[in-house]
């Protein structure tokens, strides 16, 4: 993945970027930094400071929380966003069950280009609301 175009057409993959155009995406892929990682080899831990977002192209995770196994992932999928955009610690550890490849980015680089990218704001916006609207209805259906 080393071209922009490249990395272009896989942002526009994962739904946190999936309503941004792509030429916002183009300026994202530009401040993105490709690296892998062995399995076993951990991601993040809970705890640590959210300073990168990180999108996984191809490989296993999972995460957990309290020392159980909560949820597994396969790319392509943003990892790390809560923490990413409030600025709060992980709330979770990930591990690579797998050889993977990731995209990530810094979080100063991100707020740098989103202070004056309007499409790319509304794009992010689109995608909260979407997951607050799902947890909205997760929890109605367990109460």
């Amino acid at each position: 993945m080393n071209t922009t175009i490249e990395r272009v057409i896989f942002l526009q993959s994962i739904e946190l970027f999936s309503d941004i155009p792509s030429d916002q995406l183009a300026q994202i892929a530009g401040i993105t930094e490709y690296l892998t990682m062995s399995k076993d080899e951990v991601l993040f831990r809970k705890g640590d400071k959210s300073q990168h977002m990180f999108l996984l192209i191809d490989g296993d995770v999972v995460i957990t929380r309290n020392q159980k196994a909560n949820k597994e992932f396969k790319g392509p999928e943003a990892l790390g966003v809560w923490g990413f955009f409030d600025d709060g610690d992980r709330l979770m550890t990930i591990v690579c069950t797998s050889e993977c490849q990731f995209l990530r980015i810094d979080r100063l680089d991100f707020f740098d280009l989103l202070e004056d990218r309007v499409h790319l704001s509304r794009g992010l916006l689109k995608y909260f609301v979407k997951r607050i609207r799902k947890l909205i209805e997760v929890s109605d259906e367990v109460i």
